[in-house]
């Protein structure tokens, strides 16, 4: 069964079954992000939320309190605009996707969202955690095949980021990673709940300095100036952009494998110094990638959300919405806030991860 816990600011929060707080300072309370872990270690953050809120919180009017300067996205998307979408219509038993989170919230008061960006697993054959090894180029990460899960993803840090899994198995996979849990439900993370973190949690719980239209300073993209990436001692790969095709550190083109590196970043790697300056990074690389106890939702990986779609005039190309931007993105013009929508559902890519989120039973 859920069990309840009280935070450290007297907030009451339901806390799934397998789970406990991290009791770590900076993780206990609903103002700075309340944290739980579960027995394997990965890890999520609490979100306050109404069901109002939460249904509201569309890409275009999505806020309980709007700022002045960051109320219109509307320049932050591409091709997203003249397509029909729909998010959470697929039934389970009697009731849609959409009314069991929407009802979770209503009950419970909030949701969870991945602390962190989808990570490999480590019993995948893609799973990588030194020096040297494999960094695969190809279709090989995308393992759902008829509808059968490989493997589940992990909400760790340090963990290589699930990148090369189109948005159908992505969504497969999140809601694979809780099937058994009787108190909770895993789902690939909805636009409804990104644009809620966006306005709600990551601009205002900041008090206004956090600036979700600008987030260059505080994600993994290449014009970002502010991160010391020569200090963090991760796993990371070295791509270059090259007439459209991805190479990366051995000269490998994309569809080869190349090799990840694990230490100190050696100077002159790093984004801001313009040289080599698209860097991929394992999850939770740095403080600065992190919001309100939330790693990652600004660069690194573009993250797939539930959201689908067609064109009018080709109903025959499913689409998927991918947000927040990525480690080849500039994150003063595609930011956290930004939603893509010209991406087919079956599309695999370098930059495009996913996150997962939980909705109590």
């Amino acid at each position: 069964k859920l069990w309840t816990y009280t935070s450290k600011d007297g907030k009451t929060i339901p806390i799934p079954a397998g789970f406990a707080p991290t009791e770590i300072e900076g993780e206990t309370s609903t103002e700075d992000g309340f944290v739980i872990i579960d027995a394997e270690g990965n890890e999520f953050v609490w979100i306050p939320c109404t069901k109002d809120a939460y249904v509201g919180a569309t890409f275009e009017s999505n806020s309980e309190s709007d700022s002045e300067s960051n109320s219109d996205w509307s320049k932050y998307q591409n091709d997203y605009i003249g397509k029909t979408w729909i998010d959470g219509e697929e039934k389970v038993g009697d009731k849609t996707v959409k009314e069991i989170k929407s009802k979770s919230i209503e009950d419970n008061g909030g949701f969870y969202v991945a602390r962190y960006e989808a990570g490999i697993p480590e019993n995948a054959p893609f799973y990588a955690s030194k020096d040297g090894d494999t960094y695969q180029l190809n279709n090989g990460k995308n393992t759902v095949e008829n509808g059968t899960v490989k493997y589940k993803p992990v909400s760790k840090k340090g963990y290589p980021a699930w990148n090369f899994i189109n948005q159908t198995n992505a969504k497969i996979v999140s809601e694979n990673m809780y099937k058994n849990n009787t108190t909770v439900n895993s789902y690939l993370i909805d636009s409804h709940a990104w644009n809620y973190i966006c306005k709600n949690i990551l601009e205002s719980k900041d008090k206004g300095k956090m600036n979700i239209t600008n987030s260059s300073t505080w994600g993994n993209y290449y014009d970002n100036e502010t991160t010391k990436y020569e200090n963090l001692e991760v796993l990371y790969a070295v791509p270059e952009y090259n007439n459209g095709w991805t190479k990366l550190a051995d000269g490998e083109v994309s569809g080869a494998n190349s090799k990840y590196h694990k230490g100190l970043i050696p100077e002159g790697t790093a984004p801001r110094n313009k040289g080599n300056k698209y860097l991929e990074l394992s999850t939770g690389a740095s403080e600065d990638f992190k919001r309100y106890n939330i790693y990652d939702m600004a660069g690194n990986m573009w993250e797939w959300t539930t959201e689908t779609g067609h064109k009018a005039d080709n109903i025959s190309t499913k689409y998927a919405t991918r947000r927040g931007g990525g480690f080849v993105s500039n994150g003063s013009n595609v930011p956290v806030v930004y939603a893509d929508g010209f991406n087919d559902v079956v599309n695999c890519d370098v930059g495009i991860g996913f996150r997962v989120i939980l909705y109590a039973k």
